[in-house]
């Protein structure tokens, strides 16, 4: 039999400040995306509670990571639940943190992100420290936030341990550009660390009719580099940056033999 795992990018129109209109849109889309099929690995986006906490504050999270693993319980699937920037007590740090569930709720793994953007800095977020990989379904996953994934040595540092890499994104436009824009520079990127180190890559954005202080480009994407012929296959996204999903089966014997492919014709270290 095929080795397979479906996954799923969820890209909601977030309502900032209002954290529960936000999980209704999500939930709402989650069933949605697995009414007709199975779903092994749903993604969320970066600040998919779409709130931000003072020091010292801890129910934004709380609710947050309630609330995900909820619905990794209910729709019975693993789910990288974005990430959600928090206060962490024990080491007096803000950290934007990504929690992975299981299919039945349980926290199996949590990245904190490292390469912060600008205004991650103004506000004192500290910096991850370390890589995430783990197993899901017996498939090797690895998790990178938003900014990560511009920085190719931090793609490069997991792509010899993993077949599938999770991105949870908030993109921001500036007031002069156009989404359209951030849709053209993060597909290509997608598809760029995709294909040069033979990984499926799934990014989850928020999407551009958000009702919130910036402006998001609605970037989701998920590229499989070994999906040809079927050209339309190979980088999914979502039409015009609106809310909406995606949901791709990605064959791990076929980007196996790609990856090999690769490596023997020098392309991959």
């Amino acid at each position: 039999m095929t080795r397979t795992i479906t996954i799923c990018t969820i890209q909601p129109a977030v309502s900032f400040g209002h954290p529960e209109r936000t999980f209704e849109r999500i939930s709402t889309l989650l069933v949605q995306a697995t009414a007709g099929q199975a779903v092994d690995i749903a993604v969320l986006p970066e600040h998919f509670n779409a709130v931000m906490e003072g020091p010292g504050e801890t129910g934004q999270w709380e609710a947050a990571t309630a609330f995900a693993a909820g619905l990794a319980r209910h729709h019975r699937v693993h789910l990288v639940a974005g990430s959600v920037e928090h206060w962490e007590a024990e080491r007096q740090l803000r950290l934007n943190t990504a929690l992975v569930f299981d299919r039945t709720g349980q926290a199996v793994g949590s990245y904190d992100k490292r390469m912060l953007f600008g205004f991650e800095q103004q506000r004192g977020v500290a910096p991850g420290r370390g890589a995430l990989v783990l197993e899901i379904e017996e498939v090797r996953c690895g998790v990178l936030i938003c900014s990560d994934l511009w920085y190719p040595d931090l793609v490069r540092e997991l792509a010899g341990a993993i077949d599938v890499l999770c991105v949870p994104a908030q993109t921001t436009i500036r007031p002069q550009s156009d989404p359209a824009y951030a849709r053209l520079l993060w597909h290509g990127l997608a598809l760029v660390r995709a294909q040069e180190n033979v990984i499926a890559v799934a990014v989850s954005d928020q999407a551009t009719t958000s009702e919130a202080p910036y402006r998001c480009g609605g970037v989701s994407a998920i590229v499989d580099p070994s999906a040809e012929p079927e050209l339309e296959a190979i980088r999914r996204t979502v039409d015009d940056g609106a809310e909406g999903y995606l949901v791709a089966t990605i064959d791990l014997e076929r980007l196996d033999a790609f990856r090999q492919y690769r490596r023997a014709n020098g392309l991959l270290p």
